[in-house]
């Protein structure tokens, strides 16, 4: 099920993006270095591995200028449930250093250029760092991330469904601050209608990064079950929000959705 969610996302994705060319962010002319505040992730490939593989970190800032803090997790070296804690800088010219401070036997930093655009705040080009002993062995590589808007507001989409016809669905959502994991709460729900019938799911879920990923239980219409997965973009008024939904269901609204979401 996975593989056909991953699927019609790289179909929407493409038909979604075809043509469209990404440009180099400016760096910030502002006077004052600019608020970090939000959910972030940074992302490459582990260097030398003969198999690719990612080196993902997921998680919070918080603050600016002098006094940002941050929490993330990583997929690579040290355990999925492993705050690293970071504290760092920002001057105006948009030069940003993060340095891990909880771990007892390497320290991470994270260097970059933050760069403002209409869309939020990217850091990139960024290093990151990893010395120590274990246990993860020494890692430099270019480490380039980005920030999440949050996703909370009033939205709609026109779904596809495989493997024919069309959906419609809203979402009404609201994203928490961070907790003291580096991780947001989603809240809120997500009404689908298909085929002359209405389901409405509520959403309580934890995440950090992208995609939002959840488990959802209708609460109302037939009995039905969902696999939800929304893949966030820094820059939402230029690249889509992709939302994808496989639901199990006795129903009329059983299928596998997918489209791009549109702010009311």
């Amino acid at each position: 099920m996975r593989y056909v969610l991953r699927l019609i996302a790289i179909t929407v994705i493409a038909s979604l993006l075809s043509g469209c060319g990404s440009g180099t962010p400016s760096t910030t002319s502002s006077t004052a270095a600019p608020d970090l505040t939000g959910n972030w992730e940074f992302t490459t490939l582990y260097p030398g591995a003969s198999t690719p593989q990612n080196i993902i970190y997921t998680g919070a800032l918080s603050g600016q200028g002098a006094n940002i803090t941050g929490i993330f997790r990583t997929n690579t070296c040290f355990a999925a449930t492993q705050d690293i804690d970071f504290t760092g800088s920002e001057d105006t010219k948009g030069n940003l250093t993060l340095t891990s401070t909880n771990l007892p036997n390497n320290v991470v930093t994270i260097t970059g250029t933050v760069s403002s655009s209409t869309a939020g705040i990217n850091a990139s080009p960024a290093n990151l760092l990893v010395s120590g002993s274990a246990p993860c062995a020494p890692i430099n590589a270019s480490f380039p991330g980005g920030k999440f808007p949050p996703l909370t507001g009033t939205y709609t989409v026109n779904l596809t469904v495989n493997p024919g016809g069309a959906a419609n669905l809203t979402a009404t959502l609201t994203q928490s601050a961070a907790n003291s994991d580096g991780q947001f709460f989603e809240l809120g729900t997500i009404t689908i209608t298909s085929g002359g019938c209405t389901n409405t799911f509520p959403v309580n879920t934890l995440f950090a990064g992208s995609p939002l990923t959840g488990n959802l239980t209708s609460n109302s219409g037939p009995p039905a079950t969902a696999q939800l997965l929304i893949y966030l973009s820094s820059e939402p008024a230029t690249f889509p929000i992709i939302m994808l939904l496989n639901i199990t269901s006795t129903g009329c609204n059983a299928g596998s959705f997918g489209g791009s979401l549109k702010s009311q």
